[in-house]
């Protein structure tokens, strides 16, 4: 990796600060990247974006459906799940990821199960898979929270350069 910008991104031009958004009692980080979900039969709950509920990053995120709110995304200490009704493991569940992943978006490929509702089990789906999906620029790179502070660790990178933010220095890098 090689350095693309020099000093802090709060002096960057075109750059804008991260925006903390009340949401019930959590805080929602949010910048550039947007957390998406894909692969789930067509019609699903579990297709859409997801909006971070919480400020500590040093935790695993937590996150509701941005257009489905009582959808709970969370891990449970073995284990990224999607419930319904609640923001713990009591809640209806709707998918799961055994994996030891940071985030959401850096379990291994074909690593979720999805609930088939017509036969009340867990079943496993490869094609399902969360990704953080933003503009991926130099002057709009992702932050770590946002692709998972284990992503340059998990996730297998091929031809695609990922544009992000250091986050001891603040400065802007590329993968490539």
């Amino acid at each position: 990796s090689g350095s693309v910008g020099e000093g802090s991104l709060a002096s960057a031009a075109n750059t804008r600060p991260i925006v903390v958004m009340e949401l019930g009692a959590a805080a929602s980080t949010s910048r550039y990247g947007r957390l998406l979900s894909r692969g789930a039969p067509a019609g699903s709950l579990l297709n859409g974006e997801w909006l971070r509920v919480d400020a500590d990053l040093v935790a695993h995120p937590r996150y509701v459906r941005r257009d489905v709110p009582e959808l709970h995304l969370f891990y449970t200490g073995s284990a990224w799940r999607i419930v319904r009704g609640s923001d713990d493991p009591s809640g209806e569940l709707l998918a799961e990821a055994v994996s030891a992943a940071l985030h959401p978006a850096t379990v291994g490929v074909s690593g979720w199960s999805l609930l088939e509702a017509e036969k009340g089990a867990v079943r496993h789906c490869p094609e399902y898979e969360m990704v953080c999906d933003g503009p991926n620029t130099e002057l709009q790179p992702f932050l770590m929270e946002e692709l998972g502070r284990d992503f340059f660790l998990r996730v297998q990178l091929t031809r695609k350069v990922v544009w992000f933010v250091c986050p001891a220095t603040g400065n802007v890098y590329h993968s490539a």
